[in-house]
């Protein structure tokens, strides 16, 4: 007795599996195009990039002798003294909305904060413990989360990656337990 109805049905199970594995495939390939985007852009020389936050005109200001300061000089004033960096140019409802997503959030997402323009860079910083940025960052959004972060590096400081390359999360109460 042969079965010669086994063919036929075999036949639509193969194709379906087929076209599965191919959908597969796409999908991995899809992915590895998507999610390697963000390493391919280059990075800013400074985490920080941008004019300063307040946008004053300081070129008419004068010393009590009544020289005229140069604020178009590109080295500090006291050479001993290292240059204060600029704060980005953002507007303060950019920098309240910043601050509003770091306190309001337990778990920093990359993607999502670089959409802030007050938080951006601000999660490569806390990423690689770089207290030096962070405290940068602090000096203007003045956020509680911050706060503590630079509090737990002074105290603690750490080196590395908090989060591994394709993880582009940060959660906020176990990055501060790991600082304790």
């Amino acid at each position: 007795m042969t079965n010669d109805h086994a063919p036929q049905k075999l036949f639509p199970v193969l194709l379906k599996a087929g076209a599965l594995g191919v959908a597969i495939l796409l999908g991995f390939l899809l992915g590895i195009l998507v999610g390697d985007r963000d390493r391919r852009k280059p990075k800013p020389d400074s985490a920080i990039v941008g004019a300063p936050l307040d946008t004053t005109d300081f070129s008419s200001d004068t010393t009590t002798a009544g020289a005229q300061i140069d604020t178009t000089a590109s080295t500090p004033a006291v050479p001993d003294e290292p240059a204060k960096p600029e704060d980005p140019k953002v507007s303060k409802k950019e920098i309240a909305a910043g601050v509003e997503y770091l306190a309001t959030h337990n778990r920093w997402n990359r993607d999502e904060m670089e959409k802030f323009p007050a938080l951006q860079g601000l999660w490569d910083a806390v990423n690689t413990y770089q207290l030096d940025d962070i405290k940068r960052y602090n000096d203007y959004l003045a956020s509680t989360p911050l706060i503590t972060i630079v509090e737990g590096l002074e105290r603690s400081p750490k080196t590395g990656y908090y989060a591994s390359r394709n993880d582009h999360v940060i959660t906020l109460s176990t990055y501060i337990k790991r600082l304790r």
